[in-house]
């Protein structure tokens, strides 16, 4: 598979200005790489996470949760992914896409973590198309997923956590931080 120019069609909403014309995946979250200024090693773990959908959500909420580290995140990449996320979810079962439109969230519940994404602002976006189910009201039972994003991140590179991960300090074992 050839991520880097995969595209999604993103299902609009009637009587919107915005097309359905296919989109390139990679282009935009490369452009969210290079602003919170990602090294080698965790594009190939975004390039190698995009390839299947709970990689697809894992890369989303890493992108997201870099957004205090950088001045300003450019989130174009925010749509796109999640359309991929979903959208390869049915082929390979690795998410359940739920849409919230109370809420205007998508949850993605994954065989390992719950995600979820505030697409409220990407109004032209016709999200009930997108998620596998909508459900108003729904009872995430996620938590706190941003602590943890690099590692979730890495994990589609086979790289064992003690490659990247060093003590920050020898008389706390629960602080850890990356090399990377």
């Amino acid at each position: 598979m050839d991520i880097e120019s995969e595209t999604v069609v993103i299902p609009r909403k009637e009587n919107t200005t915005k097309s359905e014309d296919p989109v390139e995946v990679w282009p935009l979250v490369e452009v969210a790489l290079d602003t919170v200024d990602a090294d080698p090693t965790t594009r190939e773990a975004a390039q190698a996470a995009m390839e299947v959908s709970d990689g697809c959500a894992t890369l989303a909420n890493f992108l997201a949760s870099q957004e205090e580290e950088v001045s300003k995140m450019d989130f174009q990449f925010k749509v796109p992914l999640l359309v991929r996320a979903a959208k390869l979810g049915r082929e390979d079962s690795g998410v359940d896409s739920i849409y919230d439109p109370e809420e205007g969230m998508l949850y993605f519940e994954t065989d390992d973590h719950p995600f979820a994404f505030p697409v409220h602002e990407d109004w032209t976006v016709d999200w009930e198309r997108v998620a596998d189910e909508v459900q108003k009201g729904y009872a995430w039972n996620g938590t706190e997923t941003e602590v943890w994003a690099l590692d979730w991140l890495m994990a589609y590179l086979d790289i064992p956590s003690d490659d990247y991960m060093v003590d920050g300090n020898d008389e706390d074992d629960d602080q850890h931080f990356s090399r990377i």
